[in-house]
């Protein structure tokens, strides 16, 4: 009997680094785009300082919904389930950052 291999980047953990790293580089880019003569630190401040931050950050996960259809259009169920775990760990964090 033959054994099914399935495909080396159906993982769960290509998935969950993916749906983690998306979102931040996406972050990145904003800053970048944005007024560049703040520092990182200084960007990220002043975000949670007008109470916009975890607004930016919730948009910059909707990317992980391209990714997640990406993974399910090419049958990478496992991917696909990593990328559904990072948006909800996001979910999370959001969640607790809005209690405090």
């Amino acid at each position: 009997m033959q054994r099914n291999r399935g495909n080396k980047l159906d993982k769960l953990g290509i998935g969950l680094l993916a749906g983690m790293l998306l979102p931040l580089f996406i972050f990145v880019i904003v800053y970048l785009v944005n007024d560049s003569s703040l520092t990182f630190s200084d960007y990220i401040k002043s975000l949670w300082k007008i109470h916009v931050l975890l607004k930016v950050g919730s948009l910059c996960i909707f990317a992980n919904l391209a990714i997640f259809w990406g993974f399910l259009h090419l049958k990478y169920e496992k991917a696909a389930r990593g990328v559904l775990a990072a948006t909800l760990l996001y979910a999370f964090v959001v969640l607790i950052s809005r209690a405090i």
